[in-house]
């Protein structure tokens, strides 16, 4: 893929979790183009994070359904759970509860979604 299509089908984002800290990454709109047009429509998200074995939820509302899903992935994957309508952030690889698709990467401080509690504010926006 050449420089300028990477660049393109990239949307880089800011992840801030209330007084825990940030992490960069990216939407690719290249691995789910629909949904990744949806998600990209209602940035700033800003919701409360919901933990749970083996990834970060943040619930969106944007009711999309599978698209390229994929049920294993990498540490560093940000994928969309149609079946809980809600962002994922996988801080180590895993198989997934069911289907995903897979929307981008946690590029730095991954570290910051391990071990948090339930319910703290989490915003997701453009940079």
């Amino acid at each position: 893929m050449s420089r300028l299509s990477d660049e393109l089908s990239k949307i880089s984002i800011k992840i801030t979790v209330i007084d825990k800290g940030e992490a960069t990454g990216y939407l690719n709109r290249l691995t789910a183009p629909l949904t990744v047009g949806a998600i990209s429509q209602r940035l700033p998200i800003n919701s409360r994070t919901s933990p749970a074995m083996g990834h970060v939820s943040i619930l969106i509302d944007i009711q999309r359904g599978v698209e390229k899903p994929v049920t294993q992935v990498k540490a560093g994957t940000i994928a969309y759970w149609p079946r809980s309508d809600a962002v994922t952030i996988y801080p180590k690889d895993t198989k997934t509860y069911g289907p995903v698709n897979k929307i981008g990467e946690i590029e730095e401080n991954l570290q910051l979604f391990n071990r948090l509690r339930s319910g703290l504010r989490i915003i997701i926006e453009k940079i």
